[in-house]
């Protein structure tokens, strides 16, 4: 199901490089005939060329089985449900997801537990938004069914006097 899936995404590339392969060629065959007959032969391929492209589109778009956002969420849904993933691997993904998101690498990671797919976070940061920010991606790594975030915001203040 999956290979099918791959091929059926990559079929429209495979066909448009088709294509320019084909198009290269009869180009380079144009390019050796006289002057008149290639530039004649040129305009009408030209031609034909765009008004092709024109109904592959349309085409296309008429037989699209569903926006891009809908697919994807249909194909997420079908990967996920075929990985049984176990507490040990789901708290291995969300510590890396953590250690390497973009907006949670920099600050100090929280100590993650996972029993049932539940993932606990607990730690210590110094602004709410971190807090969010933490629970944000934990909660967007697949195989999460819930997230309890107990992280406690500590303020610069508290961090001193302690």
């Amino acid at each position: 199901m999956l290979r099918f899936l791959v091929r059926l995404v990559l079929l429209p590339f495979r066909l448009v490089l088709g294509a320019v392969a084909a198009g290269f060629r009869v180009g380079v065959g144009v390019g050796r005939l006289p002057l008149r007959v290639s530039n004649g032969l040129g305009r009408l391929l030209g031609f034909r060329a765009v008004l092709t492209l024109v109904l592959g589109l349309a085409l296309g778009l008429l037989f699209a089985p569903g926006p891009g956002r809908e697919l994807r969420d249909r194909l997420r849904a079908v990967l996920e449900a075929r990985r049984i993933t176990s507490d040990a691997e789901l708290r291995e993904r969300v510590t890396f997801e953590l250690e390497h998101a973009p907006r949670t690498w920099h600050l100090p990671q929280p100590e993650v537990t996972v029993v049932g797919g539940r993932v606990v976070l607990r730690g210590t940061v110094d602004h709410d938004s971190a807090r969010e920010e933490l629970a944000r991606v934990a909660a967007a790594v697949p195989g999460v069914s819930a997230l309890e975030n107990l992280v406690v915001v500590v303020g610069a203040d508290d961090q001193v006097a302690g």
